[in-house]
């Protein structure tokens, strides 16, 4: 096999026999090759090695089931300490902290982590737990403004949203018990 380059036809002309370099031919040029790629590189073209792929670990046994419930319980977590516990039982049984989570919990003894109650868009609170519809919202701001004795005007009232009715409710109810 011999490869030429011929960037323009001129230059084609100029070449003669002896300047053609043959390229080298061999059973084992090729393989050598990927070989050189597999060895400095860790993979080449073509390449269905399974080596870069993630190695699976094997699946729970009931003994190491059994084994992750018992440290948990042992340990007796609480709502505050439950993800530290199952961080380091993972670190002991070489697992992941969700894959002994996801043990603890269809084994019926992982403690929750009690969620805190979020603010509701920086509103100062009042709001924070429970949910309204919009237009329950609006009921009860239509309430508060005319217990205060003011007008309301549904259509400045339709254009608020639920949370602003709610944040709007919690500002004038206070302001109407203190009177």
């Amino acid at each position: 096999m011999e490869i030429v380059f011929t960037p323009d036809s001129e230059f084609l002309k100029k070449l003669l026999p002896d300047n053609v370099i043959p390229f080298p031919v061999g059973e084992h040029m090729g393989e050598r090759f990927y070989q050189q790629q597999l060895d400095h590189l860790g993979d080449c073209p073509g390449n269905k090695s399974t080596k870069k792929q993630r190695k699976r670990k094997m699946a729970w046994t009931d003994e190491s089931k059994a084994q992750a419930v018992e440290m948990y319980t042992d340990a007796a977590p609480t709502p505050e300490t439950s993800m530290e516990v199952v961080k380091e039982i993972a670190e002991e049984l070489d697992e992941s902290p969700n894959g002994v989570r996801m043990i603890l919990t269809k084994a019926g003894v992982y403690v929750k982590k009690t969620p805190a109650k979020a603010a509701t868009g920086g509103s100062g609170g009042g709001t924070a737990g429970t949910r309204v519809s919009k237009a329950a919202a609006i009921e009860g701001l239509t309430a508060a403004i005319t217990d205060m004795g003011g007008t309301v005007d549904e259509e400045i009232l339709g254009k608020l949203t639920g949370k602003a009715a709610m944040y709007f409710t919690t500002l004038l109810t206070p302001a109407s018990e203190s009177e």
